[in-house]
């Protein structure tokens, strides 16, 4: 679906609106089932946009009983942070053993990672679609290490995950996370200040280090 086509669907303009009690209530119902409620998605979001000290989302828009419904980010602007939607589907995270609070704030901390790269190109097959997804993982796995965050749940889920042609292997994005995690410190100890474009700039050692793997995985979905 592309950016247009969401903004103009009926999903985006239903949840465009305060819901009614009744509405909220069905939402906390619905969330309690996961062991989570509202306001823990809003404050597990709110944190991965402070750690990149950026805005809000406009707008935070669950699709978990969405037929379809994934886990993303959408936005109309590259060079805006103020149009901006955050997606999930619980019930897709749950499957992929993202069933905490903090699990979640991880899996939001890569789709705000897409949000702060929304305007970075990255080299690579498809306009570079792999390569940003390992570094929002790369970034999750930084927030990790920073904040003392358990990244055992979400690399597990990931790693049972295959690739497409938009999302790497599950076992590629599980590398990075945990290389994000520990590396993040080496950083610190070497006095390299942990602005975003020293991180990407880390990132992009680590993978020319194992560009090979990675090209060999990108081959089961590209010609090249």
């Amino acid at each position: 679906m592309s950016a247009s086509d969401f903004f103009n669907s009926p999903i985006f303009k239903a949840f465009n609106k305060r819901p009614t009690m009744d509405e909220f209530l069905a939402l906390s119902r619905r969330f309690s089932r996961f062991g989570l409620t509202q306001d823990d998605i809003r404050d597990a979001i709110k944190s991965a946009c402070d750690f990149f000290n950026i805005p809000q989302p406009r707008m935070i828009q669950d699709l978990t009983n969405t037929p379809g419904g994934q886990t993303m980010f959408v936005n109309w602007d590259r060079g805006s942070y103020y149009d901006d939607v955050l997606c999930f589907n619980m019930q897709q995270l749950v499957d992929m053993k993202v069933d905490t609070k903090e699990a979640f704030s991880l899996v939001m901390t890569h789709e705000c990672a897409h949000r702060v790269l929304q305007n970075t190109q990255f080299y690579g097959p498809n306009n570079g679609a792999w390569e940003q997804e390992l570094c929002c993982d790369y970034f999750m796995g930084v927030r990790a290490g920073l904040w003392n965050m358990d990244v055992s749940k979400v690399t597990m889920g990931l790693i049972t995950t295959s690739g497409s042609q938009t999302h790497p292997e599950g076992t590629l994005r599980a590398m990075f996370i945990r290389y994000g995690n520990y590396h993040v410190k080496e950083m610190q100890q070497q006095g390299i200040p942990l602005t975003i474009q020293n991180l990407i700039t880390e990132f992009d050692k680590y993978r020319l280090q194992i560009l090979l793997d990675i090209q060999r995985e990108q081959r089961k979905y590209f010609r090249f």
